[in-house]
C-alpha cells in the first residue's frame, strides 16, 4: 500500500518535472526568436548613427549576427545550461556577476513584498469571512476592491512622499548593499517591499475572504464550534489547513507577478534590481543581456508554478487519489 503511494507519488513528481522541462524548452525558443526577431540593428544601435557600414559589419561579424538564427540559439542554448549568461553587447563584460547582484536586490524586495502582503491579508481575509454581511467586514472588501483598482506605481509614489519626503521616517529612494549596514538595508526596502506587499494583498483578501467562507460552512468547523472550541482557535486548527490549497495557489500565482511588479517598484524608488537593469539593457538594445534576463524571469516563473503545483499533492492527499484514478 506505501510503496504503491510512493511510487504513484514518485510518478506525479516526474511527470511534473518533465512538464516543465518541454515548458522551459518552448520559452527558451519564444524568448530567443521575438527578441531576436525585433526591428533594429543591435550592431547600429551601439556604433550610433555616424558609424560606417564597414564598421557595422565587422561588428556584427563579431557579435555573431551574421549567423543563421538556429545554430545562434543552439550556443545560446547550451551556453544557458551550463550557467554561462554572455557577455554584454556593448561593454564585453560577463553578464554572471552583475545579474547575481541585481538579482539579489529583485529577491529581497519580493520575499518582504510577499511577507507584506500575507501578514496584511491574512488576518483581514479571515476577519472579512467572519464579518461578512457587517460593517467592518464590508470595509475590508472595499479595501480590497480599491487596492485592486491602484496601480503599484501610484501607491509607491504616494510612500515615498509622505512617508520618506515629508515624514523622513524611512528612506524615500536608494540602495544601501547588506554588506555595508543591515539597518540601512533593512530600511531602504521596507517601503518598496510594503508598496508591493499592499498592491498584493489587496488581490489576496479576497481569495482569503472566499476560503475561509466555504470552511466555517464545513461540518467539521460547526463540530468544533459545537463541543467548546473558540472562534479563533477553531479557525487556525481546523480552517488553515483546509484552506491553504486555494491560499497556496494563489501566492504561487502571486510571486510569479510579484517579479514583473518589481520592475516598476524598482524603477520608483531608484533600487538597483533586475527590473530596472531590464528596463536599461532594453534601451540600450544590449540584446545578450535581454534574453538572459527574460529567461531568468520565464525561469522563476516556472519554477514557482512547478512547486506550487507539487504542493497540491502535500496539502491535498484527494489529488494523489485522483491521479491514481487517471492512471488506472
Amino acid at each position: 500500500m506505501n510503496s504503491t503511494r510512493v511510487a504513484s507519488t514518485g510518478w506525479l513528481v516526474a511527470r511534473r518535472v518533465g512538464w516543465f522541462a518541454l515548458s522551459m524548452l518552448v520559452a527558451s525558443i519564444v524568448v530567443f526568436a521575438l527578441l531576436n526577431l525585433l526591428p533594429g540593428d543591435v550592431a547600429g544601435v551601439i556604433l550610433g548613427p555616424n558609424a560606417s557600414q564597414q564598421s557595422i559589419d565587422a561588428l556584427r561579424e563579431q557579435l555573431g549576427l551574421n549567423q543563421n538564427i538556429v545554430p545562434r540559439y543552439v550556443e545560446w542554448l547550451g551556453a544557458m545550461l551550463t550557467g554561462d549568461l554572455g557577455s554584454s553587447a556593448l561593454t564585453g563584460a560577463p553578464v554572471n556577476p552583475v545579474v547575481a547582484d541585481k538579482f539579489g536586490v529583485t529577491l529581497s524586495l519580493v520575499l518582504f513584498g510577499m511577507l507584506a502582503a500575507v501578514l496584511i491579508a491574512l488576518p483581514l481575509g479571515i476577519l472579512a469571512a467572519l464579518r461578512r454581511g457587517r460593517a467592518d467586514g464590508v470595509l475590508i472588501s472595499g479595501f480590497s476592491q480599491l487596492g485592486m483598482a491602484i496601480p503599484a506605481f501610484v501607491v509607491g509614489i504616494a510612500l515615498s512622499v509622505v512617508v520618506g519626503a515629508k515624514l523622513h521616517w524611512l528612506p524615500a529612494n536608494g540602495y544601501v548593499p547588506i554588506s555595508r549596514s543591515f539597518g540601512q538595508w533593512l530600511s531602504h526596502l521596507i517601503l518598496p517591499a510594503l508598496t508591493l506587499g499592499l498592491v498584493q494583498s489587496a488581490v489576496l483578501v479576497r481569495y482569503v475572504r472566499s476560503a475561509f467562507i466555504d470552511v466555517i460552512s464545513q461540518d467539521y468547523y460547526r463540530t468544533a464550534r459545537a463541543i467548546g472550541w473558540r472562534r479563533w482557535p477553531a479557525i487556525v486548527r481546523h480552517g488553515l489547513r483546509n484552506a491553504s490549497l486555494q491560499i497556496v495557489t494563489v501566492l504561487g500565482l502571486q510571486l510569479s507577478t510579484l517579479f514583473v511588479g518589481a520592475i516598476v517598484v524598482e524603477s520608483v524608488f531608484v533600487l538597483p534590481g533586475l527590473g530596472s537593469y531590464l528596463v536599461q539593457m532594453v534601451g540600450n538594445r544590449d540584446l545578450p543581456v535581454v534574453q538572459s534576463i527574460v529567461m531568468i524571469l520565464v525561469a522563476l516563473v516556472l519554477v514557482i508554478n512547478l512547486l506550487v503545483d507539487l504542493s497540491y499533492t502535500l496539502i491535498d492527499p484527494r489529488l494523489r487519489a485522483g491521479e491514481d484514478e487517471v492512471d488506472d
